[in-house]
């Protein structure tokens, strides 16, 4: 029993030292809320195909309360405050859903992702005239 103990002991709290250290580089933290480190105000630099390039603008990111797995994403597209997109947030991943913005008159849906403090979106926002492909890049002031 005893040297059962010697090698079990020093097995299992090597595992919990590598159990405490569960968020990595990219803030994933398996045990953690993944909406979290989406929350906040954002400077937002976006390259669109009908736009151009070095586009800059402020978004605030919120929590959706009806969803809690959902964030709002206020100027989206540069539309103003009041204009917010909804995002669900699974790890470090974002998924923009087919929706509406600006009354209906402008269609928009991509991914995104969290990675190094910053987040990277690729979407298109349709008017029903043009198709618009926008990379976007949120960071922090």
């Amino acid at each position: 029993m005893e040297k059962f103990l010697k090698v079990f002991l020093p097995i299992l709290a090597g595992s919990l030292l590598l159990l405490t250290a569960c968020e990595d580089d990219n803030g994933f933290d398996p045990f953690g809320d993944p909406v979290e480190k989406f929350l906040g105000n954002w400077q937002c630099e976006e390259n669109s195909t009908i736009y151009g390039d070095g586009y800059n603008f402020q978004v605030i990111i919120t929590r959706n309360p009806d969803n809690s797995s959902e964030i709002l994403i206020a100027n989206f597209y540069h539309q103003g405050f009041d204009e917010k997109a909804r995002a669900l947030v699974v790890g470090n991943n974002l998924t923009i859903p087919r929706q509406g913005i600006c009354d209906d008159t402008i269609e928009i849906q991509g991914s995104g992702s969290y990675k190094n403090g910053e987040v990277n979106m690729t979407y298109t926002a349709n008017d029903g005239a043009d198709v618009d492909e926008v990379t976007a890049r949120l960071y922090r002031p």
